[in-house]
């Protein structure tokens, strides 16, 4: 299990793919997962120059096997 400032840190760096091209839009999120089951969903609001990263929460995926 990753801890809060290493979920930040992945979610930062993975950031600028998912940058809406749209100017207008002031809040965003994605989910990324960490080898080898763990699945995160993470929030960003757009500040008048940058996106700051909200929250995030573990997401439960179920084995579909």
């Amino acid at each position: 299990m990753l801890n809060d400032k290493q979920i930040k840190e992945i979610a930062d760096s993975l950031l600028p793919t998912f940058i809406p091209k749209n100017d207008a839009e002031t809040e965003l999120t994605f989910n990324f997962t960490v080898p080898p089951k763990h699945t995160y969903k993470v929030w960003y609001e757009k500040g008048k120059t940058a996106w700051t990263f909200i929250k995030f929460e573990k997401v439960e995926v179920l084995d579909t096997l």
